[in-house]
């Protein structure tokens, strides 16, 4: 099975759980599967979203699905240092998903390979006032994973302060019809929103406009469904 495919499958499993219809079953899914390398790098690729029934819906996390996660950063493990934006990038969805696995009480892979380096620095760099809102919210959207209530750390601090350039980027997303780009910035829109920060964009009316006429994926469902939970909307 090819990777995309099995991430695919791991993200109709989260959707499912944050709709209220099933438990994710990450152990189930991993150990009964014909490929279970290639199923631990789809845990891997949907990261702390895994985390998403627990954090929204206030479920346990399984253990067995959490020894599954920690395996996956062993088999997976991070690599080096993150030195470029994009491995910056990478290494943020690292670390919330060590983090929130730290949480559970199940021993989480920790270190430089894991935690950016000078971690304020990195989100400043990543988010910083000196970044145009093209590049804001590009790399806002790379860092959707992080959208999740609870979470907190450097880079929810720096949405905050971003209201404006999650607009003009959701904005932009739309008009181009890139849903997948604007559902994922709609998350923080919808996380900031549920915390009480105004924001310049109404997010359930986007989310109902992508559900409408955004077509399909599971990635990009999953995306919605997080956002409208947060929302206290209905499952589609």
């Amino acid at each position: 099975m090819a990777l995309t495919d099995a991430a695919a499958e791991v993200a109709d499993r989260v959707l499912d759980a944050v709709d209220g219809t099933q438990d994710i079953g990450l152990a189930d899914y991993v150990n009964t599967g014909a490929d279970a390398k290639t199923a631990l790098g789809a845990v891997r690729l949907i990261g702390a979203d895994v985390f998403a029934p627990h954090l929204l819906l206030g479920r346990p996390v399984h253990p067995d699905d959490a020894a599954v996660i920690a395996h996956s950063f062993a088999v997976f493990p991070p690599a080096g240092q993150a030195a470029t934006p994009r491995q910056q990038v990478v290494a943020w969805r690292d670390w919330a998903t060590s983090h929130l696995l730290a949480r559970t009480g199940q021993p989480a892979p920790a270190g430089p390979d894991v935690v950016p380096t000078a971690v304020p620095q990195t989100a400043t760099a990543l988010l910083g006032p000196g970044k145009s809102w093209q590049e804001w919210s590009a790399t806002a959207a790379q860092l959707s994973p992080l959208a999740l209530p609870g979470l907190g750390g450097p880079i929810a601090a720096a949405m905050f302060d971003g209201a404006r350039p999650l607009a003009q980027g959701a904005t932009q997303a739309m008009l181009r019809r890139d849903f997948v780009t604007a559902a994922r910035l709609i998350r923080w829109i919808a996380l900031l929103s549920s915390s009480g920060v105004r924001q310049l964009l109404d997010p359930g009316l986007l989310v109902e406009r992508i559900r409408l006429y955004g077509g399909t994926g599971s990635r990009l469902s999953l995306d919605l469904a997080i956002a409208g939970r947060l929302l206290g909307m209905e499952p589609a």
